[in-house]
C-alpha cells in the first residue's frame, strides 16, 4: 500500500487487494452497509470476518492499514496450518 491517509473507498479496495494477494489460497469477499466494510475469508473449514468503520479506514495511514492486514492473515494461516498431534 502507498503512503499517507487514503479514501474509505480507495482503502477498502487497496485491504481486499492485500487480503487476496497475501492469501491465495482464501476465498475473500467484500460487504459494505451502514458504514461499516466486511471482508469474510474462508481458508479451508475456517471462516473469519473481519470489519472495519468507515473512520478508520479513513482515519488510518496506509502504512498503519498493511500493518492490520499482516496481523489478519498471520491469524488465519497460524488457525488454519496443520498442528501436530499431543502424544498422550
Amino acid at each position: 500500500m502507498q503512503r499517507g491517509t487514503l479514501g474509505c473507498e480507495e482503502a477498502a479496495c487497496a485491504v481486499l487487494e492485500r487480503l487476496a494477494d497475501r492469501l491465495p489460497e482464501a476465498s475473500v469477499e467484500y460487504q459494505c452497509g451502514a458504514g461499516v466494510h466486511y471482508f469474510f475469508i474462508r481458508h479451508g473449514a475456517t471462516r473469519f470476518k473481519i470489519q472495519f468503520s468507515e473512520q478508520t479506514l479513513t482515519r488510518k495511514s496506509a502504512q498503519d492499514l498493511d500493518l492490520t492486514v499482516a496481523k489478519v492473515v498471520e491469524r488465519v494461516l497460524s488457525s488454519t496450518s496443520p498442528r501436530p498431534l499431543a502424544d498422550r
